[in-house]
């Protein structure tokens, strides 16, 4: 999953750049097509990988908690069968600006991938509920410390390093630094990026303590 949000945003970046699919790479037609497709196909095999990463999510709680386990477990499953939905949404913008681009010129484009994305909006949003929800109750839990983890591994949780690079953009220009590519991949791969993180620290404290 991140891989494919790490090859969506990884494009040269101008200051006239904004949203997903607002880019001048994307609609000028430098951006290559096959890209998108690639995109989805790492989505697929991120879902399977998603499962294990839920799975392991719900053991970290503590057993005695069953109801918030079952909820945060189903919640997690269904983040699964969706997010492939939303990566080949966030594709096909890229596919559509960077098709549409030199063809009709990039007012239109924008114009027509604009209309598009409004009009999936509707579906797409309500779908990040259940993954608010799979992190969501994780953090409350760590922070409560109900799960096998300590405290201080709050520094390395998704939902933390989700916020941290969503704003990378925003601190970036607070601070007066130029823009450059690295931060926009990480903000537009921030989900997918924060699961990676917390995964290699799970991962390491696991080996350090067992």
């Amino acid at each position: 999953m991140a891989a494919g949000d790490w090859l969506l945003g990884c494009v040269p970046l101008w200051e006239t750049d904004t949203g997903l699919f607002n880019r001048a790479c994307y609609l000028s037609g430098a951006y290559a097509l096959w890209k998108p497709a690639l995109v989805i196909g790492l989505g697929a095999s991120g879902c399977f990988l998603y499962s294990f990463m839920v799975k392991a999510l719900n053991m970290d709680i503590d057993v005695r908690y069953t109801r918030t386990k079952a909820v945060q477990y189903y919640c997690g499953i269904f983040m699964v069968v969706v997010a492939l939905a939303i990566h080949l949404w966030a594709a096909t913008l890229a596919w559509f600006s960077t098709y549409l681009g030199p063809r009709i010129g990039a007012e239109a484009a924008v114009t027509a991938v604009t209309a598009y994305q409004n009009d999936m909006l509707p579906a797409i949003l309500p779908m990040y509920v259940p993954m608010l929800l799979v992190f969501g109750i994780h953090f409350v839990m760590l922070l409560a410390g109900k799960t096998r983890y300590p405290g201080w591994m709050l520094a390395f949780h998704p939902v933390i390093w989700n916020l941290l690079l969503v704003a990378v953009p925003d601190i970036a220009q607070a601070m007066q630094v130029p823009a450059a590519t690295w931060m926009s991949v990480m903000s537009q791969s921030s989900t997918n990026t924060a699961i990676v993180i917390w995964c290699i620290a799970a991962a390491v404290y696991e080996r350090n303590h067992t």
